[in-house]
């Protein structure tokens, strides 16, 4: 009975944990390549990877909205959906435990 407790709190806790911190990095590779990717493939904008910024950098650009300064994605990209990319970007950036060198193409 008391195994039963225990993985239900357990259950509840790791429960709690990932709703408060939102979608897991992994689900933001694809708002990367599919949002990111209209105009970061296509010449009007430069290619980048993840590692191209430590995750400080990237924090740092989410938080004072540089990217407003070029364009203004906010029709494009639900603010949501960018702190998705923003936890992808930083959990794979050049100096996370799991970079990702693979960009935009």
């Amino acid at each position: 009975m008391k195994t039963r407790y225990r993985f239900i709190i357990i259950s509840f806790f790791l429960l709690s944990v990932w709703v408060q911190q939102g979608f897991p990095a992994e689900d933001g590779k694809e708002l990367f390549v599919t949002k990111c990717g209209k105009c970061h493939t296509r010449g009007d904008a430069p290619d980048f990877a993840p590692v191209k910024y430590a995750s400080i950098q990237w924090k740092r650009f989410f938080e004072k909205d540089k990217h407003k300064r070029k364009k203004d994605i906010s029709g494009e990209i639900s603010p949501q959906e960018l702190k998705i990319i923003e936890k992808y970007l930083t959990s794979h950036s050049a100096d996370s435990d799991l970079p990702v060198a693979a960009g935009l193409k």
